[in-house]
């Protein structure tokens, strides 16, 4: 038996390294500009957010700030200790997090080997939403009152004065503290049921819990600020259409565009979550019932409520198989050799995709993201906004969304729009999303004059933007990196020297220097397999140049074929990951410069690494036709 404790207990330190590493990743979250500004601007000016003061459009919008003391923490951190430490806290909450589903899950007797089991098949549904953000304080929050609930109720264990003092930090931290309340009511319907002498207790603590909700700045405000929220997971929303963390898991859009391991394992314990509660349901209580459909309808409506559906669920599948297999004991029973060679398995599995994450393999593989602390360059626009700051530039911004909350921190003026939805409204972000066609930014620039314009140009909608610009003569680039470009109009951009493409790509420090001999070698460059790629990643650094394909792309829709071709060849050159859509885009680019037999050369390469790529297979057509490409 202790030898047996002892080896799970190894395997479960494993699994929460494997969990700090994939935790440890650079700051990519959009959002994290507006917080960090959030925290200062409380501090200097001795007052909670009341009315929007960081844009220039929705001045009169209330901001009802239920994270203020995120916001206040994250600023401490990043003053104090800089940005590495906010990724180490955020680590530190994630391994806080799961340290206690393992106790919940222990205190229920479930075997730890299946503990073990099911914190590692669960992470990666639980990972999409490991960034930066004050829900890790929902998902802390829900569990601890989940831990309590269950050790009232099954253990006459009474910590219910607990409930109140995790229920005043929740409505402070996150705006989500309302799924407080829904856990509350479920136990409180099935201890009524079961054990109505204890009915009375729990009923007492909820009431002091909800009562104490309203300790918060906005009072009865913030109460109904979560009604605000559910509003934007009905379908009718212009949020849900065009961000994908609002997309249901169950569309095309949020098939397409969310991480298929998460939504396969999601899949899974939402369907063995349910089977488990229809095989045990003499041993099953009614809220384990209402909290699965409660929060598996939440899940549903929105990628983004995938974790915590996946707190539920992890629950249920521990508890219902422990007594599934509890009845079936007798019958099957596992050899000791068999279970300790499972344990050591599942080890190695872990050490091997830690070191594939601090290699960034991991992130390499997936097409972007990075191991390690602080911000991301490759996604932050920091040199972006360093360039505004450095030359003086205090006129009007026009930003896109994902811009914005930067700026916000970085650039210290009033924006367009950024990524505070409950304050944008409505209203202003259907304004900003209907400005991606033809003439939409030309409407914008009419209505707000601005003097800069500054976008992340990496998304398709973008380019209508960029294609309108290109055809204002009063308009022109004077600043493009890996993550932002800016426009400038005549008459404020004027010191600035005629942009070309080529000083890009002198900056990034590049190879440019191609010969018809050395092109030829670099696409002839053999591909690796999958399996040869993650076992290279235990000892070798992986990268993905999503820098590189990001400017390249843009050259390209410039027109700047040349450049695009430079720098296409160095992706080619520094990754061994996602070659097939590098070798399709740069076979576009030959295509269009009519050097036929490079481009034929890279349709047929994507065909033979995916030869269901409909995209190469058509422009291959075209190409025998002599008919020139599209796209």
């Amino acid at each position: 038996m202790a030898k047996s404790f002892n080896i799970w207990t190894i395997v479960l330190f494993f699994i929460l390294a494997l969990i700090f590493c994939l935790s440890l990743r650079k700051i990519y979250d959009t959002d994290i500009g507006f917080h960090l500004r959030g925290g200062e601007w409380m501090l200097q000016n001795k007052s909670f957010h009341h009315y929007d003061r960081f844009t220039y459009t929705v001045t009169n919008h209330e901001y009802i700030a239920m994270y203020w003391l995120y916001q206040l923490i994250l600023f401490f951190i990043f003053k104090f200790f800089g940005d590495g430490m906010i990724t180490i806290f955020n680590s530190i909450l994630i391994i806080l997090f799961f340290f206690l589903i393992y106790l919940r899950l222990n205190k229920s007797s479930i075997p730890i080997w299946l503990i073990c089991i099911l914190i590692l098949t669960s992470v990666f549904s639980f990972e999409i939403r490991f960034g930066v953000r004050p829900e890790i304080f929902t998902y802390i929050f829900m569990t601890l009152m989940l831990f309590i609930l269950d050790l009232f109720y099954f253990h006459k264990k009474n910590l219910l004065s607990l409930l109140p003092v995790i229920q005043l930090f929740w409505v402070n931290l996150h705006g989500l503290f309302i799924l407080g309340w829904a856990i509350l009511f479920c136990y409180l319907i099935s201890i009524f049921f079961y054990e109505r002498t204890r009915f009375k207790e729990l009923l007492k603590w909820s009431i002091i819990s909800i009562i104490v909700s309203l300790f918060n700045p906005y009072h009865i405000k913030g109460i109904l600020f979560p009604f605000y929220l559910f509003t934007r997971l009905q379908n009718s929303s212009v949020f849900k259409d065009a961000i994908t963390e609002f997309a249901s898991p169950f569309s095309a859009r949020g098939f397409l565009l969310t991480s298929h391991p998460a939504l396969l394992i999601y899949f899974i314990f939402l369907a063995l979550s349910l089977f488990v509660l229809i095989i045990t349901i003499g041993k099953r209580k009614i809220h384990e019932y209402l909290l699965f459909f409660a929060f598996g309808y939440l899940s549903s409506t929105a990628v983004r409520n995938i974790p915590i559906f996946m707190v539920i669920a992890i629950h249920i599948l521990g508890t219902g198989f422990k007594d599934f297999i509890t009845g079936i004991k007798k019958i099957l029973r596992i050899p000791k050799s068999l279970e300790n060679f499972i344990a050591i398995a599942i080890s190695i599995f872990s050490f091997l995709l830690i070191l594939h994450i601090i290699n960034n393999g991991y992130y390499a593989s997936r097409g972007g993201g990075n191991f390690g602390i602080g911000f991301d360059t490759e996604f932050q626009p920091i040199r972006a906004c360093e360039f505004i700051v450095k030359n003086n530039l205090k006129g009007k911004i026009l930003n896109d969304m994902n811009r914005g909350s930067w700026l916000i921190w970085a650039v210290r003026q009033p924006v367009y729009i950024d990524g505070r939805l409950e304050v944008m409204k409505e209203a202003l972000f259907e304004e900003f999303h209907n400005s991606h066609q033809p003439g939409g930014i030309v409407r914008l620039i009419e209505k707000y004059k601005p003097d800069l314009i500054i976008f992340d140009y990496s998304y398709p909608e973008a380019l209508f933007w960029d294609i309108d610009l290109e055809n204002l003569p009063d308009w022109s680039i004077i600043y493009l990196d890996e993550t932002s470009v800016i426009y400038a109009r005549d008459g404020y951009g004027e010191r600035f020297k005629p942009f070309h493409f080529s000083e890009v790509i002198k900056n990034l420090g590049i190879d440019t220097t191609f010969d018809d001999q050395k092109i030829w070698s670099i696409l002839r460059k053999q591909r690796k397999s999958h399996l040869k790629l993650f076992f290279e990643s235990l000892y070798r650094k992986q990268t993905y140049p999503v820098s590189l394909t990001r400017l390249a792309f843009y050259t390209s829709v410039k027109l700047d074929f040349t450049t695009a071709e430079i720098l296409y060849l160095n992706a080619i050159k520094r990754s061994e990951h996602h070659l097939a859509e590098i070798y399709f885009r740069l076979g576009l680019i030959y295509h269009f410069m009519e050097k036929l037999n490079k481009a034929e050369y890279c349709y047929r390469r994507v065909l033979s690494e995916n030869p269901g790529h409909r995209n190469a297979r058509e422009m291959l057509n075209r190409l025998k036709q002599g008919l020139p490409p599209v796209g």
